[in-house]
C-alpha cells in the first residue's frame, strides 16, 4: 500500500515561510502563463496544492488523480512539463512507469518525480527511467519553482535545438548551440547547488565551512578560505577552509590593507588575477620571503547589509585555467545568499538565545523567592550532566540534560508561593497543584520546538520507577532515561539542601534513602552510578551539610 499524506494538512508540504495566499487571492493576482503543466498526484490535497502554486507563479497547470487520465490527457493538448508522484493508487502504473511512458510518446517533454517517502534507490531508479529531477515531501516553494523554471527552460533549449538541427547541418551552428546548452545547465546546476547546499538550518562554524565547500564545488577551485574580519585588532583569521593545510589556517592572520585579502575588506569590491606571481612584499613584512605562485586568483568580500564581516579567497582551479567572469557571477550569487543566510541566522540565534535567556531568569526568580531552593536548577543540571558522562552518555544528550535541566522546574511558576515555601505538611489539595507543574512547564516550552528528549525532561521528572510518579504514572524503562537522570539528581540536591520544611541531610545519608528508594522511585542503574560518582568524587557537592531530620518518604507520608 501506498504511503499515504493525505492527512496532513497540505501547508505542511511547503516550508513555512513559503506558504501561499489563500487560492482566492491567488488566482485574482495570477499573471500570464508561462507554460503547461501536468500534475500527476492521487492525494487531492497535494494536487490542488501543486496547481494554486504553479497558477499563481503563471503557469497553465492541469491536475489529475491517476496515469490512465495523465496518458489521456497528454494525447489531448500539449504539455511542457509533467510533475507526477511516485505512487498512484487507482492507477494502471506508476509514476517510475508513468515517466517511460511520456518520454515514449514526446521525449522532449520533462518530468519531475515527487514523493514523500526517498531512498537513493529511488532517486537513481528515477534518473534512469528518464525524470530531470527528484523533489522530496515536504518541499520548500522556491526549490519546486526553481526546478520547474529549469525543467521548461531545459526543454525549450532542447527543441530548439532539435529546430536548428533540422533546418541546418551546418556543424558551427549545432556545436555553439550545444554549448549554449551545456553552458547553461551548469549554470542552473551551480545555482540550484547554491539553494540547496544553503537551505537547512546549521550552526556558524558548520554554514562557514559549507560555504567554502560550496565555493570549491561550484568554481572547481582547489583552495579555499573564508576569513572572518577581527575589527577591534585589524585582522583576517581563516575561519573554514577547502584544500589548506591546518597549519597554515591556524597561523594565517593577514593584516587590514594588506595583501588581496586585506585590500577587499578596504575597497569591500572583489579582486581577480591571472597567470602570476604574488609579490610576497604584498602580503605584508610577517610574511615568508618566499613567492607564493598561483595560477589564478578570486577573493570577494563577505557582506552583511552594508558592513562587511569577512573575505572568502578562491585559487588553482582543478583544470589551471584562470577565474573568469561566469565564475564571479556564480560567486557573488553564493556570498550574497550566505550574507542573507548569516544575518537571518543571526536574528533567530538572537531571539532564541533571548528567550532562553527569560526562561532562565523566571526560574531563578522562581528559586529567588524560596531561599532554601537558590540556585536549586543550576546543581541539578550540573549533577545530571557529570553522571551522563559518568554513564558513558554522548555529548548531544548531555547538551540536552544542560538545557532542559535548567528548565525542568519551570512549571512552578504556576504554583502559589505559599505551597512552594510552606514549612508544615502539604495538603492532598496542596500536593494535587504541586503535581501539576510538569505539565505547565511542559506547555511553556512547547513552542519553542525542543526535540523530544527534552520535553520530556521537563514533563517526566517525577515519574516513578515503581510507575507511582506523576504526571503519567510510567514505569521502569517506559520513563525517558533522561528523566531518570534527572530524577536521581533532583532528589538528591533535594535532600542535601536545606528546605523550609526539613534541613539538609548528610551526603551518606542521602545515599542511604537513594538505596532505600533504589528500584521503586529510581532506576537502580542510575542508583549505583550516582553512588559511583559521589564516592569517587566525579560529583563534589558543594557545602555544609547537617544531621537529618528526617526522609523524603516522610515528608510526604
Amino acid at each position: 500500500m501506498k504511503p499515504r499524506s493525505a492527512d496532513r494538512d497540505p501547508d505542511q508540504l511547503l516550508n513555512p515561510d513559503h506558504r501561499p495566499q489563500s487560492a482566492a487571492t491567488l488566482t485574482a493576482v495570477k499573471p500570464a502563463q508561462k507554460g503547461s503543466i501536468l500534475v500527476v498526484d492521487d492525494d487531492p490535497d497535494i494536487l490542488s496544492m501543486l496547481q494554486i502554486i504553479l497558477d499563481y507563479e503563471g503557469f497553465y497547470s492541469q491536475g489529475v488523480g491517476t496515469s490512465n487520465k495523465a496518458l489521456e490527457l497528454l494525447h489531448s493538448q500539449p504539455f511542457d512539463l509533467v510533475i507526477t508522484d511516485m505512487y498512484l493508487q487507482g492507477s494502471n502504473c506508476s509514476g517510475l512507469e508513468l515517466i517511460e511512458m511520456v518520454l515514449k510518446y514526446d521525449d522532449t517533454i520533462p518530468v519531475i518525480l515527487i514523493t514523500g517517502y526517498p531512498s537513493i534507490n529511488r532517486a537513481v531508479d528515477a534518473i534512469k527511467r528518464g525524470a530531470v529531477d527528484f523533489l522530496v515531501k515536504p518541499f520548500d516553494r522556491d526549490i519546486l519553482l526553481h526546478q520547474v523554471h529549469k525543467a521548461i527552460q531545459e526543454r525549450q533549449l532542447r527543441i530548439e535545438n532539435r529546430r536548428l538541427q533540422a533546418e541546418a547541418n551546418k556543424t558551427a551552428v549545432i556545436e555553439k548551440l550545444n554549448r549554449e546548452l551545456n553552458n547553461r545547465i551548469n549554470e542552473l546546476t551551480r545555482l540550484y547547488a547554491i539553494t540547496e547546499g544553503l537551505n537547512n538550518f546549521m550552526d556558524s562554524n558548520t554554514l562557514f565551512q559549507k560555504i567554502a565547500s560550496l565555493a570549491a564545488q561550484v568554481t572547481s577551485a582547489q583552495r579555499v578560505t573564508v576569513m572572518l574580519l577581527d575589527r577591534s585588532r585589524r585582522f583576517l583569521k581563516i575561519r573554514a577552509s577547502v584544500g589548506v593545510p591546518p597549519e597554515v589556517v591556524a597561523s594565517t592572520l593577514q593584516p587590514v590593507g594588506r595583501g588581496i585579502a586585506g585590500k577587499v575588506v578596504q575597497t569591500k569590491r572583489l579582486i581577480r588575477m591571472t597567470q602570476r606571481a604574488l609579490d610576497p612584499k604584498a602580503a605584508g613584512k610577517d610574511q615568508p620571503s618566499t613567492t607564493y605562485r598561483s595560477n589564478s586568483w578570486l577573493s570577494l568580500p563577505l557582506m552583511i547589509g552594508q558592513e562587511i564581516f569577512g573575505v572568502i579567497n578562491l585559487t588553482d582551479k582543478l583544470d589551471r585555467s584562470d577565474f573568469v567572469r561566469e565564475d564571479e557571477q556564480i560567486m557573488l550569487t553564493l556570498v550574497e545568499k550566505a550574507g542573507i543566510k548569516l544575518e537571518n541566522q543571526a536574528l533567530y540565534e538572537g531571539i532564541y538565545s533571548n528567550l532562553i535567556d527569560t526562561l532562565n531568569a523566571l526560574v531563578t526568580s522562581i528559586e529567588a523567592k524560596d531561599p532554601y531552593t537558590h540556585e536549586h536548577s543550576q546543581r541539578v543540571t550540573e549533577y545530571a550532566i557529570a553522571l551522563a558522562r559518568h554513564l558513558g552518555f554522548s555529548e548531544d544528550q548531555v547538551e540536552m540534560l544542560n538545557f532542559a535541566g535548567k528548565l525542568h522546574d519551570i512549571g512552578k511558576i504556576g504554583v502559589r508561593d505559599s505551597l512552594l515555601t510552606k514549612s508544615s505538611k502539604l495538603t492532598s489539595e496542596e500536593y494535587a497543584i504541586i503535581k501539576l507543574h510538569p505539565l505547565v512547564g511542559e506547555r511553556i516550552v512547547k513552542p519553542l520546538g525542543l526535540v523530544r528528549e527534552e520535553q520530556a525532561i521537563i514533563r517526566h521528572h517525577h515519574e516513578r520507577f515503581d510507575g507511582h510518579g506523576y504526571p503519567d504514572s510510567l514505569a521502569g524503562e517506559a520513563i525517558p532515561l533522561l528523566a531518570r537522570i534527572v530524577a536521581v539528581a533532583d532528589s538528591f540536591d533535594a535532600m542535601t539542601t536545606t528546605r523550609s520544611y526539613r534541613q539538609a541531610l548528610p551526603v551518606e545519608a542521602a545515599i542511604e534513602e537513594m538505596k532505600r528508594c533504589s528500584g521503586t522511585q529510581f532506576d537502580p542503574t542510575i542508583v549505583a552510578a550516582m553512588i559511583d560518582a559521589l564516592e569517587t568524587n566525579v560529583i563534589i557537592v558543594p557545602g555544609v551539610n547537617l544531621e537529618p531530620i528526617c526522609t523524603i518518604e516522610e515528608l510526604l507520608s
